[in-house]
């Protein structure tokens, strides 16, 4: 059903698994993750169109009713194993234009006219059985049939639709990378590190699927060989989540402890963990989209090293702007040591990361969405005529 009531015409209502920190209850932030900074991003996007952003959202506590930054975010409890149910709720209760920004690899019943992003394929792993991936594609079929658009962050998602799903109009998938702010995150002044005290920077949430392990193992390596140099992990954990307990008696274990930093950054202060590292590590093991945090470090002139996996791929040029590696430890490490053994390939490498930056500057992003929402608000508007 179509809300139309008040001032639903101006409303664009999102519909989210996280934004604001419901792993931990502290609903005055957002949590420190892509998804989280790319709603911050979309929400700016409605506010500049004139219209009112809303934000649904999931949360493991009691339900919600906030305002943050000037929007409304209403938190939506839900029982483990009941996404598709949740969502359907929320787009029952929603106003305006809906725009479901995760989970559309659920069976969910999308409202008619509403839009879809895909944030990176995250079932691109072996750990997921065959009939499980199959029954995904069903899903994805079904959001091509009932979502009017779906934005999707990379290629890699937009390759596996052409593969394996059935739909007639190509323009039905739309592919608008990620964006950074390269006035804000640009490359810091000073003199490249020598090998012995090289600052490596993992920006990521301490999450299994982002590679925490891959990166903690290669980390043992590298402090053990190189006595000078420091491992920072800038990034979320969940308390009480496995991989926070795991991260935590790794570190207080650590023979190297003391060169192994773990900082939390807001999404204002990020840069300044990118200003003090020489490379960035990207070491994603599934997924992926055009990876936020990856694009923020080319931006800041870092080399990095990523694995390809998903939208990584859209972002590395191997050998040129960074280097890519299959998604372990025993890959991604020589990569690492090739880095710090040569900093005059760092510098050039990172140099051309700022330039691939540059293509991805925010300004494009901004106008490419505001044309999408002011499209599909012009075709609604049509359709209630």
């Amino acid at each position: 059903m179509n809300k139309t009531k008040g001032n639903a015409g101006r409303t664009v209502t999102v519909l989210t698994h996280s934004y604001l920190n419901g792993y931990g209850q502290d609903y005055t932030r957002p949590f420190g993750g892509g998804l989280e900074r790319y709603v911050d991003l979309l929400c700016r996007a409605v506010k500049e169109l004139g219209l009112t952003p809303v934000v649904y959202q999931l949360t493991y506590y009691e339900s919600f009713d906030t305002v943050y930054e000037g929007v409304r975010v209403r938190g939506w409890p839900f029982e483990a194993g009941h996404i598709t149910e949740a969502f359907e709720q929320m787009a029952e209760s929603a106003e305006g234009l809906l725009i479901y920004a995760s989970c559309i690899w659920h069976p969910i019943r999308y409202r008619p006219g509403s839009i879809g992003i895909c944030h990176g394929i995250n079932w691109d792993t072996p750990f997921l059985a065959a009939e499980t991936k199959t029954a995904i594609s069903q899903h994805i079929n079904r959001a091509l049939r009932q979502l009017d658009r779906i934005v999707s962050v990379d290629s890699h998602f937009q390759t596996y639709c052409r593969a394996v799903c059935e739909f007639e109009d190509p323009a039905s998938i739309t592919l608008l990378p990620n964006p950074v702010d390269t006035s804000c995150f640009v490359p810091r002044s000073g003199i490249s590190s020598t090998a012995g005290s090289v600052h490596v920077l993992y920006p990521r949430r301490l999450s299994f699927e982002r590679g925490l392990v891959t990166m903690m193992l290669s980390a043992d390596e590298l402090l053990r060989r190189y006595p000078g140099m420091t491992v920072e992990f800038a990034g979320e954990l969940v308390d009480g989540s496995m991989m926070a307990a795991v991260f935590h008696l790794w570190h207080e274990a650590h023979p190297y402890r003391d060169r192994i930093l773990h900082r939390t950054y807001t999404f204002e202060t990020i840069r300044e963990a990118y200003h003090q590292a020489d490379i960035a590590v990207i070491p994603t093991l599934y997924s992926e989209g055009t990876s936020l945090s990856c694009l923020e470090a080319m931006s800041c002139g870092l080399p990095v090293v990523a694995t390809n996996v998903g939208g990584l791929n859209d972002l590395i040029i191997d050998g040129v702007n960074g280097r890519l590696a299959p998604p372990s430890a025993e890959a991604v490490t020589p990569a690492i040591i090739e880095l710090i053994e040569q900093p005059r390939l760092r510098r050039r490498m990172g140099t051309a990361a700022r330039r691939a930056a540059l293509t991805f500057d925010q300004t494009r992003w901004f106008a490419e969405w505001k044309s999408i929402i002011t499209s599909q608000l012009a075709k609604l508007d049509g359709v209630r005529r």
